[in-house]
C-alpha cells in the first residue's frame, strides 16, 4: 500500500507539472527540436510560452503571414494553464483566442500532435492547413458548439520548420484554454502511444464489464439468495460506462450520433450510479456496519439525480442550457457525500477485525486513493490515467477475492478440513519415508565417489578441487545423518523402535556435558551447570537413547538461550527418577508448549534467535521417553526461561540383581585389567614418545592415554610397515607436530586435560584436512560424536575397537588423497617451469647477439654465465618441482650478470642475502621476476637505475624483496597482474606459481615515475614435496 501510495502521489504531482524534466522548452512562441534524436526518444511535451492572441480567432494561411497583423495583440502564454488573466482584464474564463507555436525539427518528416485537454471548442491548423477539430469554435454565442474530445492530427513539415495554430473558445466552462500538454511526435510514435492508452482503456473497460458479467451470473446461480452480488455487478457495469465518456470516448464508438453534450450527461449518470450502487454494496455485504435510514436517504437521492440528469440531458440539452459548473457542482456534491459515507462503512467494517479485515484494508485503502484522484480530476481539470488502471486491479479485485474468501467459508465444513489435515498428514509421512529411502543410496553415492576423487582414482586434484571435493564428502554424511533422523522417526510411528533396556548410571549425563562443551562457541556466555547427585539409584532404559535425549534437549537449550545458564538436575519422585533441563532464555509462550513435541513444528517467533534443523528433536525426544515408560513435558514463562523434564522409571530389584552379577564379573576381569594397564604404564612412561621405524615412506602420529591402547595401535600400524609416533596426550601430539613430519593422525575423542576435541581444534587453526589428515577413535559410537568430530575438522571416525583391516583401509585412503593434492600441485608447477624455460632462453640469447656485435670479450663471459643456466636446467634427471633457493639465486647471479655486461653503467645491482636461509622454491620463480623489474622497469628509463634483490627472515617468514628505481607501473596495471588479466608472462608465471605454496603471499606496491617493488612472504620449505 505504501508503494501504491508514492505511485499515485508521484503521478498526481506530475499532472501537476512537479517533476516536469523536459528537456526541450518552447521559448517566445518558438521551440526547437534540432538536437532532438527523434529516432530514440519518446514523445515531446510542447510545453511552455506560446504566442497568444486574446479574443481573436486567426485563421493561418499557407502562402503569407497573417499573424504580422495582430503583432500588436500578441502575448505570451504558459502551456499547460488556463488562460483566465490572458483573456481580459476581468480574468473570465469565457471567450476565444488562438494558440500559435514555431517548432524547428531536425529533418522533414509526418509528424503528429496529440490534443488532450482543450476546454472548449477548438480547431487545429498545421503549416496553414486545417486538420482537425473538436466542436465549433467562434466569438459568436450562437455559432459557437462544445466537444471535448481528444484528437491527433498529422502533417508534413516544410523546410524542417511546423507552425502549429489552435483557435479555442469557450463559453460555458470555468476552466479555459489548453489546460493539458500537448504531445509531439513522429506520426508513428503519435500513432502508438494513442494505441496504447486505447488498449489501456478497452483493458479496464472490458475487465469491468467481465467483473459485471461474473457477478450478476453468479447472483442468479445462488437463487438470488446475496443481493451485494447484484449490486456489485451493477456498481462494475457502470464504472465500465463511465469509463467509456472519458479520455479516448469509447461510447462514441458505439453511439457515434451521441451529441457531446448526451455524453456529458452519460458520464455524469454513470459517476452517479457508481457511487450509489457502491454504497448498496457496502451496505449489504456489512450489513452490520452502516445505518438503514442514512443509506436509504443516499440511495433515494442519488438514484433521483441519476434519473434527473439523465432525462434532461437527452431531452433539454442540460449541458447546454444549465450552466456547467452548477451542474457540476451539484453531483461532485452528492457523490462526495456518498463516497464519505462508503468509507465510513469501510472502517467500521475493518475494525470489526474479523477474518476478513486484511481485505477490506486494501478496499478502503484504494477506495479512499481512487476518490482522492476523481476529486482532483474535478475539481483542477488535470488528466491522471496511469493510476486508473492499478486502482482498478487493486480495488475491484480485492473486492472480487473478498466475495470469493466469504463464498469459500459458506461451503466448506470442518470435517472436511478435518478429514484433508488427515490425509496430507498421512501423504507427509509416507513422503518423508520413501524420500529417506530414495535420498539414502544417492547420498552414499556421492560419499563413495567423492571418496574416490580424494583418493586419486580420477587422477591428482588441484588444492582448490580437493577443498570443494571434501566440503562434498563432509556435507553428504551430514545429510546421510540427517536421512537417518528421518527414518528413525518412521519407524517410531510404525512401532519398529528398537530399544534395549538395561539398568543405566544417570551419571552418564558427564559425558554428553564434556562432548557438548568442548564445541559451544567460547564466546557464547551461557554456563553448563550439573547438579545431579552421585548417590542416586540406576534406571532401567537404553543407554544410548537415553544419551540421545540429554544431547537433544540440552542442544536444544542451549541454541535458544544468548547468555545465563542451563541447569541439568534430577530427583526420585514416586518410583520415577524426573530429569529436568532448565534454561535462563526467552522461554515458550502457552500456546506452543504442546506442539513444540510435534514433529517438524518450530516456534520460531517465541523465540530469540532463528531455529534451525528440522523440528526433529523434541519430537524423537519424546517418543523415546514414552517408548521407555516415561513422559515428558515443559514448564515455561516468557522472558524467564524454560524447564523441560522427563521421568524414567528406576531399576527394580529384579534388574539391579541380574546385572549386578554380570557387573561382578566384568569387575574381577576390570580388577586384572587394570592392574596389567598399570604396569604397562609404568612401563611406557619412561618410553613415551615412542617411536618405531617402519619401511614405508610415510610418518602416522597416534595419541591416547591409554598404554594398552597405544600398544595395539603400534603393532596395527607396524604390521603395515608405517613409520610410528606415539604419544600419550594431547600436548605431547602438538609438540611432535610442530618438530616432526607427521603424514596422519590417529587420536583419541576421550582424554584426559585436553580431549581429542581441544587436539583436533588446535591443529586444525594452523593445517587444513589436506595437510595433516586426523582419524578420530571413540569409544561410545554415538551420532553426536561423530557430527561434532566433523565440525571440528576430522578427516574420519573410528569406533573402538578398531578393526586393524578397516583401519588399513582409512590410512590408505586418507594417505591417497593427500598424495593426490601433492601431486596435482606438483603437476601444475612442473607446467608453470616448462613454460617459463624457453622464455628465458629467448630474452637471455637475444642479449648475447646484441653484445656480440659490440664486444667479444663480453660475449664470451655472457655465455660463461649462460652456462650456469644449461648446467643447473637442462638436466632432466634434475628438473623439480621445487629447487634449493640458492641454485635459484646463481640462476638470478647469472641473468643479471649478463644484463650488466649488456647496459653497463645503465644498470646497478644491490644484494642481501641471508646465506643462512636454506629452504626450498618453485623453480624459475625469482629470475622472471627480476628480469621483469630490469628490462620493463630500469632500462625503459633514459638514465637506468638499481635494482635491490633481498633475502631475509622475518619472525617465522622468509622475506624476499625485488625492488627497482624505474619507470613504474600504473595503478589500472597493477590490477590487472593481481587479478590474473594480464598475459605478461615474467609476472603472471611466477605469482601463479607462488598461489600454489601454502602460506606465500605476494604483494607488489608502484608508482609511476619512482619504481616497482615485489614482495614475497613464504613459510621456509625444507624439503622438495613440501609443496601443501
Amino acid at each position: 500500500m505504501i508503494a501504491v501510495t508514492l505511485l499515485t502521489t508521484y503521478f498526481v504531482l506530475q499532472s501537476f507539472r512537479i517533476f516536469d524534466s523536459n528537456t526541450f522548452v518552447a521559448k517566445n512562441g518558438v521551440l526547437s527540436l534540432q538536437h532532438w534524436d527523434w529516432q530514440n526518444e519518446k514523445t515531446i511535451a510542447l510545453d511552455g510560452e506560446w504566442d497568444f492572441y486574446p479574443n481573436e480567432l486567426i485563421v493561418p494561411s499557407p502562402d503569407e503571414d497573417v499573424f504580422e497583423r495582430y503583432k500588436n495583440k500578441r502575448q505570451s502564454i504558459l502551456v499547460p494553464t488556463a488562460w483566465d488573466r490572458n483573456l481580459a482584464e476581468s480574468a473570465t474564463p469565457y471567450g476565444t483566442g488562438t494558440y500559435r507555436l514555431l517548432i524547428h525539427v531536425p529533418e522533414d518528416d509526418l509528424y503528429g500532435v496529440k490534443l488532450n485537454t482543450i476546454r472548449n471548442a477548438n480547431k487545429v491548423y498545421l503549416n496553414g492547413e486545417e486538420l482537425g477539430s473538436a466542436g465549433v469554435p467562434s466569438k459568436s454565442t450562437e455559432e459557437y458548439r462544445f466537444d471535448y474530445k481528444k484528437y491527433i492530427v498529422l502533417g508534413n513539415s516544410g523546410n524542417k520548420q511546423i507552425e502549429l495554430v489552435i483557435l479555442v473558445a469557450n463559453y460555458d466552462y470555468a476552466v479555459g484554454g489548453i489546460v493539458s500538454s500537448l504531445q509531439f511526435g513522429l506520426a508513428d510514435q503519435i500513432l502508438a502511444k494513442q494505441g496504447r492508452e486505447k488498449f489501456i482503456e478497452a483493458f479496464l473497460i472490458s475487465g469491468y464489464f467481465l467483473f459485471s458479467f461474473i457477478y450478476f451470473t453468479t447472483y442468479l446461480q445462488h437463487k438470488r439468495k446475496f443481493r451485494y452480488e447484484l449490486y456489485f455487478s451493477l456498481f462494475s457495469l457502470a464504472q465500465a460506462v463511465h469509463i467509456s465518456t472519458i479520455n479516448e470516448r469509447w461510447i462514441y464508438l458505439l453511439f457515434p450520433e451521441l451529441s457531446p453534450a448526451s455524453q456529458l450527461g452519460i458520464q455524469a449518470v454513470s459517476l452517479t450510479l457508481f457511487v450509489l450502487f457502491f454504497l448498496l454494496f457496502v451496505y449489504h455485504f456489512f450489513n452490520m456496519s452502516a445505518s438503514k435510514r442514512i443509506v436509504t436517504a443516499l440511495s433515494t437521492i442519488l438514484g433521483f439525480q441519476a434519473l434527473a440528469v439523465f432525462v434532461l440531458s437527452m431531452t433539454i440539452d442540460l449541458m447546454v442550457k444549465v450552466p456547467f459548473p452548477f451542474i457540476q457542482l451539484i453531483i461532485s456534491g452528492t457523490t462526495a457525500i456518498g463516497y464519505v459515507y462508503i468509507f465510513i462503512m469501510l472502517l467500521k467494517a475493518y475494525k470489526q477485525k474479523t477474518d476478513e479485515s486484511d481485505y477490506v484494508l486494501i478496499v478502503v485503502f484504494a477506495f479512499a486513493v481512487y476518490g482522492i484522484l476523481l476529486a482532483i480530476v474535478l475539481l483542477f481539470d488535470v488528466d491522471i490515467e496511469v493510476p486508473s488502471l492499478l486502482l482498478f486491479l487493486i480495488m475491484v479485485m480485492s473486492l472480487a477475492l473478498l466475495m470469493s474468501h466469504r463464498s469459500q467459508q459458506a461451503y466448506n465444513k470442518v470435517e472436511e478440513l478435518s478429514n484433508e489435515l488427515l490425509e496430507f498428514d498421512r501423504m507427509k509421512d509416507d513422503f518423508l519415508v520413501k524420500t529417506s529411502h530414495e535420498l539414502g543410496t544417492p547420498l552414499h553415492g556421492i560419499m563413495n565417489l567423492s571418496q574416490s576423487l580424494l583418493e586419486g582414482v580420477e587422477g591428482p586434484l588441484k588444492r582448490k578441487q580437493q577443498e570443494s571435493v571434501i566440503l562434498i564428502h563432509s556435507v553428504s554424511r551430514r545429510l546421510a545423518g540427517l536421512v537417518k533422523d528421518l527414518l528413525f522417526i518412521s519407524k517410531i510411528k510404525q512401532g519398529e523402535m528398537s530399544f534395549t533396556s538395561r539398568p543405566v548410571e544417570i551419571r552418564i549425563i558427564e559425558e554428553v556435558l564434556a562432548e557438548i562443551a568442548y564445541v559451544m562457541p567460547p564466546t557464547l556466555p551461557v554456563q553448563l551447570i550439573n547438579t545431579i547427585p552421585e548417590n542416586l539409584p540406576l534406571v532401567y532404559t537404553d543407554e544410548q537413547k537415553l544419551k540421545q535425549v540429554f544431547f537433544n534437549l540440552i542442544y536444544n537449550a542451549i541454541k535458544f538461550t544468548k547468555q545465563g545458564t542451563i541447569t541439568i538436575s534430577a530427583q526420585i519422585i514416586e518410583e520415577q527418577m524426573h530429569i529436568s533441563v532448565e534454561d535462563t532464555g526467552p522461554g515458550i509462550a502457552s500456546d506452543y508448549q504442546e506442539l513444540i513435541f510435534t514433529t517438524f513444528y518450530q516456534v520460531e517467533s517465541s523465540r530469540t534467535r532463528k531455529s534451525e534443523g528440522l523440528g526433529l528433536g523434541l519430537s524423537i525426544t519424546k517418543k523415546i521417553v514414552e517408548s521407555a515408560g516415561g513422559r515428558i513435558w515443559v514448564t515455561s514463562e516468557i522472558g524467564k526461561g524454560s524447564c523441560f523434564t522427563f521421568t524414567i522409571p528406576l531399576a527394580t530389584n529384579q534388574q539391579l540383581l541380574g546385572f549386578n552379577e554380570i557387573n561382578n564379573h566384568k569387575m574381577n576381569e576390570q580388577v586384572t585389567s587394570t592392574q596389567m594397564k598399570n604396569r604397562e604404564m609404568k612401563q611406557s612412561q619412561v618410553i613415551l614418545p615412542t617411536k618405531v621405524k617402519g619401511s614405508k615412506p610415510h610418518t602416522i602420529l597416534v595419541v591416547d592415554d591409554e598404554p594398552a591402547n597405544l600398544k595395539v595401535l603400534i603393532n596395527m600400524l607396524h604390521s603395515l610397515h608405517y613409520n610410528v609416533i606415539a604419544v600419550g596426550s594431547g600436548q605431547e601430539a602438538l609438540d611432535i607436530i610442530e618438530t616432526e613430519k607427521v603424514d596422519l593422525l590417529i587420536l583419541d575423542l576421550m582424554m584426559p586435560h585436553m580431549t581429542g576435541y581441544e587436539v583436533c581444534k588446535t591443529i586444525r587453526q594452523k593445517q587444513d584436512l589436506v595437510d595433516l589428515p586426523v582419524i578420530i577413535l571413540t569409544a561410545a559410537g554415538q551420532l553426536s560424536d561423530l557430527v561434532v568430530s566433523f565440525q571440528l575438522g576430522a578427516n574420519d571416525y573410528l569406533q573402538k575397537p578398531v578393526n586393524s583391516k578397516e583401519l588399513e583401509m582409512r590410512i590408505e585412503s586418507l594417505l591417497l588423497m593427500k598424495k593426490s593434492a601433492q601431486d596435482a600441485v606438483e603437476h601444475e608447477l612442473s607446467y608453470f617451469y616448462a613454460q617459463i624455460t624457453p622464455h628465458f632462453l629467448y630474452n637471455t640469447l637475444n642479449a648475447i647477439i646484441s653484445l656480440s656485435w659490440s664486444d667479444q670479450n663480453k660475449t664470451q663471459t655472457a655465455l660463461e654465465h649462460l652456462s650456469t643456466y644449461f648446467r643447473g636446467k637442462l638436466d632432466y634427471q634434475k628438473q623439480r618441482s621445487l629447487v634449493p633457493l640458492e641454485e635459484e639465486i646463481q640462476l638470478v647471479m647469472a641473468y643479471l650478470a649478463i644484463e650488466q655486461l649488456r647496459f653497463e653503467e645503465r644498470l646497478h645491482i644491490e644484494y642481501n642475502i641471508d646465506k643462512t636461509i636454506q629452504t626450498y622454491i618453485p623453480a624459475m620463480t625469482l629470475q622472471p621476476l627480476v628480469e621483469n623489474a630490469v628490462t620493463h622497469g630500469i632500462i625503459k628509463s633514459e638514465k637506468g637505475g638499481t635494482l635491490r634483490l633481498s633475502i631475509e627472515r622475518e619472525q617465522q617468514h622468509i622475506k624476499i624483496t625485488i625492488e627497482d628505481n624505474g619507470v613504474g607501473i600504473p595503478l589500472e596495471k597493477q590490477q590487472e597482474l593481481m587479478r590474473g588479466r594480464n598475459e605478461r608472462l615474467g609476472f603472471t608465471n611466477p605469482f601463479r606459481k607462488l598461489s600454489l605454496i601454502k602460506g606465500a603471499r605476494f604483494q607488489m606496491n608502484s608508482e609511476v615515475g619512482k619504481g616497482t617493488t615485489i614482495i614475497i612472504h613464504m613459510l621456509e620449505i625444507k624439503e622438495n614435496r613440501q609443496l601443501l
